[in-house]
């Protein structure tokens, strides 16, 4: 009996290359030619190149590649575009039957990334980053914000300094966590912040500390 290979088998072994679609395209070829397309809002073609990859049975591996595009060509600029591509695909594997290979949710897919404002900001940072920590350029540890009471280094720091000020463990650990620990740079006030105000006078903290903010 001959052995099938299942796709993500073959796509494995080749490492998606040299293997060939129904119309004896290289499948290489096809994807790059299918993410160009879609990085130029060429509806048409993306299309084609759709057709090509899932009538030639790379319906996973079409998927696999499709999530990648969302994230590196569209990324930060339209952030549902990657919760809709998961949907779609997890619809695709609900409609697909013996003798139907559904076409609709993949087309959806490559006309919303086509038409979907583009960014790379997610590679080019990636990239940035990356090559910066293999190059020896940057080189980070923890500091003094990021050892609070949910690290061991943290909350030794912590007793002692409550020792030597003779003050409460607890008061300084919510010193530490409310005035460092949780500042962001960009905050939003939801209802005005009614929680929050709550917690903070519960908690005793310094009032005239309640809007800081990362700068």
């Amino acid at each position: 009996m001959t052995k099938i290979e299942p796709e993500e088998e073959k796509t494995e072994k080749q490492r998606g290359f040299e293997l060939r679609t129904k119309s004896g395209l290289p499948l290489d070829a096809v994807v790059s030619a299918l993410q160009k397309a879609i990085r130029r809002g060429i509806e048409e073609r993306a299309l084609y190149f759709m057709h090509e990859m899932i009538e030639s049975g790379f319906v996973k591996y079409f998927w696999r590649r499709i999530t990648i595009i969302a994230i590196e060509d569209i990324g930060l600029a339209d952030p549902q575009a990657i919760v809709l591509i998961n949907a779609l695909c997890q619809s695709n594997e609900r409609v697909n039957r013996k003798f139907y290979q559904d076409t609709y949710c993949p087309g959806m897919a490559v006309l919303y990334l086509c038409r979907a404002p583009k960014s790379r900001e997610v590679d080019y940072a990636l990239d940035y980053v990356e090559t910066k920590r293999k190059t020896g350029q940057l080189k980070l540890e923890p500091n003094s914000i990021d050892l609070d009471c949910h690290t061991e280094a943290g909350r030794e720091t912590l007793k002692k300094k409550a020792k030597e000020e003779e003050k409460g463990y607890e008061n300084l650990v919510n010193e530490k966590f409310y005035y460092e620990g949780i500042l962001t740079n960009n905050p939003a006030s939801i209802q005005n912040d009614f929680w929050k105000k709550r917690v903070w006078k519960m908690r005793k903290l310094n009032k005239s500390k309640l809007d800081l903010k990362v700068t």
